[in-house]
């Protein structure tokens, strides 16, 4: 879509204030990953428990505000990542796709893994030890799964998407991961999971 036809707060948003677009866009979405997380494992736990028994079950938003304001802290990062990579790596060909790819890989992704779980740790109040344990535990497991979503999601992010729409674009999509990465780190059964990735890498 042409940038004449879009209202024009539209086209400041994603122009003059496109540092708070992606930044704001980024809270939200962590935000609303948890809420439907944390929807998930209300209905789980209703469905499991006998009628007799059954609690009142309701939303932590404080959980919730957590992921929002990591959102706030690494919306700008993401807003200056994505510029950085289309300066230093110019183009759409196959192989500076490739080279975007797995420089997000190996810098962007343990970065902004680490900092979600070490932020979060942080804000729930964990102690240092108790941070780095969970650190260790549940970082292996997103990283892992990081690597089967998001090649593929950049190498469209990277052909296709105009690098003022970049950060959207990969919010849009990290809704879903945002889901998962709420589920790894509050959900009981995602605590499990990154046991056992944890235990198989370390064999």
């Amino acid at each position: 879509m042409s940038s004449s036809v879009l209202p024009s707060f539209v086209r400041k948003l994603f122009s003059k204030y496109l540092l708070i677009t992606n930044t704001v866009t980024c809270s939200s979405l962590l935000a609303i990953g948890d809420v439907i997380e944390q929807t998930r494992e209300i209905r789980r736990n209703r469905k499991n428990e006998s009628h007799a028994s059954k609690h009142h079950h309701s939303y932590n938003w404080k959980r919730t505000g957590r992921m929002a304001c990591i959102g706030l802290a690494l919306g700008p990062f993401n807003h200056y990542w994505y510029f950085f990579l289309d300066r230093f790596l110019p183009g759409t060909s196959g192989k500076m796709v490739i080279k975007k790819i797995l420089l997000d890989q190996v810098v962007a992704a343990p970065f902004f893994n680490g900092s979600f779980i070490l932020g979060m740790g942080l804000l729930e109040g964990k102690s240092l030890t108790e941070n780095l344990d969970n650190f260790k535990s549940k970082f292996p497991t997103l990283y892992l799964i990081d690597w089967f979503i998001w090649p593929v999601t950049q190498s469209i992010n990277f052909l296709y998407v105009p690098s003022r729409f970049r950060v959207v674009y990969v919010n849009v999509v990290v809704l879903f991961w945002n889901v998962f990465m709420s589920y790894v780190m509050h959900d009981s059964e995602g605590s499990v999971l990154a046991n056992k990735v944890t235990s198989w890498l370390s064999k």
